[in-house]
């Protein structure tokens, strides 16, 4: 899931698609896959295509926060609404809360959204994949380190990405360093090596995460299974798929807890290049 951590945000009601699948939680676009129109006001951020999605070119609008449903349903994803188009579909939902511009009586799918804007800070989950799964907890199962890994890189099980020099991270769980992030300069699953060193040398049993991306200008991949519900830290961004966002922290101490705090870049905004 997606919430807003810091900065300029309204919550407003908008329009579904008439055929969409929405999440509490989940990013929303302007535009749909390839910059068509949507049939509605919003859909669910579709993943993207091109560094910086630039052949998708959606244009990111919010996080869903709310449905005029009265009654909520929900699966794996976490609670969600479709959207209906017949009149006789419309008017079967047990529809309620909704303000804005619509009124209190309109039976269509509405939901609430918590607008991003280019400077709103956002918080989301890192997952492995799949709901339900974290980053691979990597564990030293042999290490001659010498010099915390600056130059000499220890062996662990394969990570869930291929590492690109100099764009990811990688944290220590246990062991002396614990606690302590690090950028990574090698492309190796196994072998990771860090940029500044760690202070302490790593041993044997010493577990560590690692995510395909860093803190400041970065490229993350949002969606998998559910679209727009997570950032997926099995895609890696040697294959120049992205969202181009700027990194402010990240939280990988805890399994499927991991969370990751950014903006989109400003070219997500941009109507022109549509």
């Amino acid at each position: 899931m997606f919430r807003i951590a810091e900065g300029p945000s309204r919550t407003f009601w908008v329009a579904g698609n008439g055929t969409g699948t929405y999440y509490i939680g989940q990013l929303q676009s302007y535009l749909a896959a390839n910059a068509a129109a949507t049939p509605g006001t919003i859909v669910p951020l579709a993943v993207p295509a091109g560094a910086a999605d630039t052949t998708n070119k959606q244009i990111p609008a919010g996080i869903a926060v709310g449905f005029n449903s009265r009654v909520q349903t929900s699966n794996s994803g976490g609670q969600y609404s479709t959207a209906v188009v017949s009149s006789a579909n419309q008017l079967a939902r047990d529809w309620m809360f909704q303000e804005g511009m619509y009124v209190k009586g309109d039976p269509q799918l509405l939901i609430q959204l918590a607008e991003i804007l280019p400077e709103t800070i956002i918080e989301g989950d890192i997952r492995n994949a799949a709901i339900g799964t974290a980053p691979t907890l990597l564990t030293v199962s042999a290490s001659t380190d010498a010099d915390g890994m600056i130059s000499v890189g220890v062996t662990t099980n394969a990570t869930q990405f291929t590492p690109v020099a100099h764009k990811c991270t990688i944290y220590c769980r246990s062991g002396r360093n614990a606690g302590l992030y690090r950028v990574t300069k090698d492309t190796s699953t196994t072998v990771p090596q860090v940029t500044t060193a760690f202070p302490y040398n790593v041993a044997v049993g010493d577990t560590f995460v690692r995510v395909p991306f860093k803190q400041g200008f970065s490229g993350v991949y949002i969606g998998y299974g559910v679209p727009g519900m997570a950032v997926d830290s099995a895609i890696e961004d040697a294959a120049n798929t992205n969202f181009s966002v700027m990194i402010y922290k990240m939280d990988l101490s805890v399994a499927l807890k991991e969370t990751v705090q950014f903006r989109f870049a400003t070219t997500h905004f941009d109507v022109l290049r549509v």
